[in-house]
């Protein structure tokens, strides 16, 4: 009685109830694979709800910061190394499921017209969600954060014209690590970042559900699916809480990042055998493969590692970001597209995505490249020179496989349906012998 005052007398001054009835019917695909951007969404709730109980135990102060993130496995705060384990790992699970809902959208087509906008969104809330990620991984100012955070305040000094001013604006002064530095990040990790990644986030949504889902199906004016309330809403909670139920076991029986073990970060100490998060690991292998060849520009030096940590990702990442428009260029395809494609319908999009994976797995390997050495017996710098052949050789041969395969595939499919299979059925008769079955109707 209570719930349905309420409602009238929203639905009297604003008229709610039209929306809501048209929210709760709309259909939403039954395939498994729209189920990975709920993951994200999920893991990025979780975040948001583990990370501001985190706020109220960690201290941002660059004298405090370590101490106070130790402090969460102490008395004090009896549930406080789960909830920052929890954190750690859905940062983790969250970029990964970004990654292979771009990855579906990518092999599929879903990112055609009229839905460009929305896939720029969701490359925008990538590279947004890993960056978030770095500097949270960075806030405990342990001795492997902070060897990151010298790599990258490398980086951004060998920035041509610009970079003593942006590292010295991100640390507070000249030096690293500056008195600032920690408490930036913090404010970046806590603040800017995570309301525009949930801002982006809402806006996707909208879109979505403005732009309505793209299907698998054959017929594009027949929707498939289930409606909200009650089917798909039951489905969805069951996802929700299979996704805390992970994460709950990842952070009770899997440690991640012992800052313990490593010790509050000292200039002078790297800590053996450092290896960053997965999602900018390959940054790191970048790095590791990248020539030691210097250049002047108008009398200012560019580092070597400019090209390979700034330019290298950049390039990359404006690639994907305008894609849509480069296969619609290349494709002559304008048409709007509301039913997706068989990943292998269109061989060019399988070769470029198998490129750019084979790429991204090696240079995620490469930043393990002195463990693999140790490991393997392996001269180092044989090792490292086999990584860069791979980089330039391996993309082209990967993706011209991967296309040619795709086109086979497709070439056989459209066979398939053209000329019906020839193959028989027979059967043992009661003599012993062979007869062949007559093909059932379907």
């Amino acid at each position: 009685m209570i719930v349905r005052r309420v409602v009238g007398w929203l639905d009297e001054r604003l008229g709610t109830n039209a929306g809501a009835r048209y929210l709760l019917a709309k259909i939403y695909p039954d395939h498994w694979a729209f189920y990975l951007g709920e993951f994200a969404l999920y893991f990025f709730l979780t975040l948001v709800a583990t990370g501001i109980w985190l706020t109220f135990a960690f201290d941002p102060a660059p004298a405090n910061a370590y101490g106070s993130a130790l402090e969460l496995a102490n008395r004090a705060h009896p549930i406080g190394y789960v909830i920052r384990q929890v954190h750690h790992w859905a940062a983790i699970c969250f970029v990964a499921a970004i990654v292979v809902h771009l990855g579906r959208i990518f092999f599929t087509g879903a990112f055609r017209k009229p839905r460009e906008l929305n896939w720029m969104i969701g490359m925008t809330m990538l590279a947004l969600a890993s960056f978030t990620g770095f500097t949270g991984y960075s806030l405990p100012n342990d001795s492997l954060s902070g060897t990151g955070l010298r790599i990258a305040d490398s980086v951004a000094l060998s920035i041509p014209f610009v970079g003593r001013w942006a590292a010295s604006v991100l640390n507070g002064d000249d030096a690293f690590p500056g008195a600032l530095l920690i408490s930036h990040l913090y404010v970046l990790h806590v603040y800017y970042l995570p309301v525009t990644i949930g801002a982006l986030l809402a806006l996707h949504l909208g879109l979505v559900i403005y732009q309505k889902h793209t299907q698998f199906a054959r017929a594009p004016r027949v929707v498939v699916g289930r409606r909200f309330w009650p089917d798909y809403a039951l489905r969805t909670l069951a996802v929700f809480g299979a996704t805390l139920a992970v994460l709950a076991l990842l952070a009770t029986f899997v440690e991640i990042n012992p800052i313990e073990s490593y010790g509050p970060y000292k200039p002078w100490i790297v800590t053996n055998g450092a290896v960053p998060d997965w999602y900018t690991a390959f940054l790191e292998g970048a790095l590791r493969l990248g020539p030691p060849t210097e250049i002047t520009l108008f009398g200012h030096p560019i580092p070597p590692v400019f090209w390979p940590g700034l330019v290298l990702p950049t390039v990359t990442f404006l690639f994907l970001l305008v894609w849509p428009f480069v296969e619609q260029r290349l494709t002559r395809d304008t048409a709007w597209h509301d039913v997706l494609d068989a990943p292998t319908q269109l061989p060019l999009r399988v070769g470029v995505g198998t490129a750019l994976i084979f790429d991204g797995v090696l240079l995620t390997l490469a930043a393990a490249d002195d463990q693999t050495s140790a490991a393997l017996h392996l001269r180092l710098e044989t090792l490292v020179w086999v990584y860069r052949v791979l980089l330039i050789v391996g993309p082209l041969v990967a993706g011209f496989l991967a296309a040619h395969i795709a086109a086979e595939m497709r070439a056989r499919i459209h066979e398939s349906a053209v000329y019906p299979s020839d193959a028989t059925t027979i059967v043992r008769n009661a003599q012993g012998g062979f007869d062949e079955e007559e093909p059932q109707p379907a």
